[in-house]
């Protein structure tokens, strides 16, 4: 099971008492993936979904709360190895009515503003957006939701209410639907929290915690090596020089310090400037000195 399946089973199971955010959520259901359909019989609306939890909670709602009647079909999707739900509504005209949206599910269609004013009503078109048409990422491969909506009117109203709870969104256009989209994992944490989905959100932070844990250990072990590689290049450069100087000038006519500095130099050419510092009994600075002395000499040498 997805970890997008997964956070909308557990949303679920989530009991809603309050009629306003029963009827918000259905709302936001509906404008997600609500379909009228028009034949000789009337007007329908069908909503259709592929999470059975899901289908499960719009036709609770819809014959145990409003009393509507509704049917549920499962059909089977061979091309995703999966079942879709859809369940049918033959009193559209009712259902709209009763969710404030007045027969429409045009475009431009949009919770109505006394759901979007309470708080607790904006939280629930939200989590019913999500369950409609929401997906969210396994936080293992990248931090992405995002919902899918076929209104540039309601995809505004959804950044409003992320907006309005400390969360932003931004909007795209793809194909004929418009997408809000999240992409930072705080962001997508605090969604996750907001619509009550606190199991996913324990998962999804400890994946955050060991991605971190990785990413801090490969910081550290590139810095190591990066490190090591520079010590390396350049006590083989050191090494370099001091050979080219004792072949032209010879370390006996170099100073004192100078030459027990390349004396040590090559015969520890692995060793660290703080290990030559230990085994010459000097300091860091003093040793660096002499060292960039004798690659000066032989920069010298070169150029001559």
């Amino acid at each position: 099971m997805s970890f997008s399946s997964t956070a909308k089973d557990e949303i679920c199971t989530l009991q809603v008492t309050d009629d306003c955010c029963v009827m918000a959520e259905l709302c936001a259901l509906t404008l997600v993936c609500g379909n009228l359909k028009i034949n000789s019989s009337g007007v329908h609306i069908h909503y259709n979904t592929e999470n059975m939890a899901v289908a499960k909670r719009i036709y609770g709602t819809l014959t145990r709360v409003l009393k509507i009647d509704a049917d549920i079909q499962v059909k089977d999707n061979l091309l995703k190895k999966k079942h879709s739900y859809t369940i049918a509504v033959d009193n559209a005209m009712l259902l709209l009515s009763v969710l404030g949206l007045e027969g429409n599910l045009l475009s431009d269609a949009v919770p109505p503003a006394y759901m979007l004013e309470k708080e607790c009503c904006g939280i629930c078109v939200l989590r019913g957006a999500f369950l409609g048409g929401g997906t969210v990422s396994n936080p293992k491969k990248n931090y992405h939701l995002e919902f899918v909506l076929n209104s540039e009117a309601y995809a505004n109203v959804l950044c409003k209410l992320l907006k309005n709870n400390q969360i932003q969104a931004k909007t795209i256009p793809r194909k004929q639907n418009f997408v809000v989209y999240l992409n930072e994992g705080d962001s997508i944490a605090a969604f996750l929290a907001l619509v009550g989905a606190y199991s996913s959100i324990l998962n999804f932070e400890n994946v955050r915690i060991l991605k971190e844990m990785r990413n801090n250990v490969n910081r550290a072990v590139n810095c190591e090596t990066a490190n090591i590689n520079k010590t390396v290049n350049a006590a083989m450069t050191q090494v370099s020089n001091i050979r080219l100087i004792d072949q032209h000038i010879g370390l006996e006519n170099l100073s004192d310090t100078l030459r027990e500095a390349a004396e040590m130099r090559l015969s520890h050419p692995q060793a660290t400037l703080q290990e030559l510092c230990e085994l010459n009994g000097t300091t860091k600075s003093a040793m660096n000195h002499r060292l960039r002395k004798l690659n000066a000499i032989a920069q010298d040498l070169n150029g001559n």
